[in-house]
């Protein structure tokens, strides 16, 4: 195979690769399939022939929207995708104009530098971005040198050796064993029917909030009081309605066993939305979303439980944390009672026991006899 390109000069330059008949990705295949292989060997290599040719002349900024479109458009998740577009604006300013090639990791470490300095933070003028939030900055740049690199434009990633500032630990606001008592004698004193299955699910079960609301009445089996997690529901700030896509990781796909103060509340949940349908004339079936808005055609916006739940607590003056916290909760109570890290990780649906060992390690040294 030969391609000819342009340098940056304009001076044209030829590049060649030979596939032999005995090559091992031809075994086994084919004639026809031997020859629809090799379009594919050869298309693969001008791409990769055209890529590095332009190389020079790509800027970051450049390279970054193409990135968008070939990678990220078809990898991520729509909420990731659209977190990635908030970090385009400071390291486009900071990055943007330079020649890809020419990066090194000096300018990467500049740049998360200048993300701890004050008035970055647009909430608080006097502090920085928090760590947690560099560190996805430096996650975004990084994995553009990581596409450009499995397109073999580049060989080294600048983001390598870059320094995160350091970590501080601080505690998190979670409730105590009577504070969460007292959360759920509330909830069950006022709350509706809806906000009262979902906060028990979050504050039992320990689930993220987009796998609650991903949740379908299928998903509950009353008899063996089995709950299955499968999918997770968020919001499109682009598309400006909830979307339902793959759970977070691969391992949040998982089996739990429910208490019987959760199914009792289903139950009674499930009769008041068949109900509810049927005196709108809607036909309910088991594969019906659990949490829908009033009109049951679409998923419950899930920011709705988050700020009945707020405003409840504090017209009780009750702090309230977030419904994240109460997966804290959830795990903090089970490392407690001295349920194994592997446990811990198969119920929260953490990718790995060393997710949940990384998150909890405080927890768990507390828990040591």
């Amino acid at each position: 195979m030969e391609y000819a390109v342009t340098d940056e000069k304009g001076m044209s330059k030829f590049a060649y690769q030979t596939v032999r008949f005995d090559d091992p990705r031809f075994e086994g295949l084919t004639e026809k399939k031997r020859d629809k292989a090799a379009e594919a060997i050869a298309f693969e290599f001008e791409q990769q022939v055209n890529a590095l040719a332009v190389l020079p002349n790509v800027t970051f900024k450049t390279f970054a929207e193409r990135w968008f479109v070939d990678y990220a458009d078809i990898q991520h998740a729509t909420t990731t995708r659209e977190r990635c577009e908030d970090f385009k604006e400071r390291t486009y300013e900071a990055l943007g104009d330079m020649r890809m090639d020419k990066i090194k990791t000096i300018h990467v470490q500049n740049f998360v530098n200048s993300l701890t300095k004050p008035g970055v933070n647009k909430v608080d003028p006097e502090k920085g971005l928090s760590r947690k939030t560099i560190k996805h900055y430096l996650s975004f740049v990084s994995e553009i040198f990581d596409y450009a690199i499995r397109i073999e434009m580049l060989s080294k990633n600048p983001c390598t050796n870059v320094i995160l500032p350091p970590e501080k630990h601080t505690e998190r606001k979670i409730y105590t064993p009577a504070q969460a008592e007292e959360f759920v004698d509330l909830l069950y004193s006022e709350a509706p029917l809806k906000h009262q299955l979902f906060a028990t699910i979050a504050i039992i079960c320990g689930l993220r909030r987009s796998e609650i609301v991903g949740l379908r009445y299928s998903d509950i089996d009353v008899e063996t009081r089995v709950l299955r997690i499968e999918r997770a529901a968020n919001y499109s700030r682009k598309q400006k309605e909830m979307y339902v896509g793959e759970t977070k990781t691969a391992g949040s796909v998982r089996v739990i066993r429910l208490p019987q103060i959760v199914i009792d509340l289903f139950l009674r949940y499930k009769m008041q939305e068949m109900n509810q349908k049927r005196f709108m004339g809607i036909r309910h079936t088991d594969e019906d979303f659990l949490f829908c808005d009033t009109t049951y055609t679409k998923i419950m916006y899930n920011g709705i439980p988050y700020n009945y739940l707020k405003k409840m607590c504090a017209k009780h003056g009750m702090d309230f944390y977030g419904i994240h916290s109460m997966r804290h909760f959830v795990a903090s109570a089970m490392i407690a009672k001295g349920t194994d890290v592997k446990t811990v990780s198969e119920i929260l649906g953490h990718s790995t026991p060393a997710t949940t060992l990384g998150i909890y390690t405080h927890a768990f040294s507390k828990a040591e006899p």
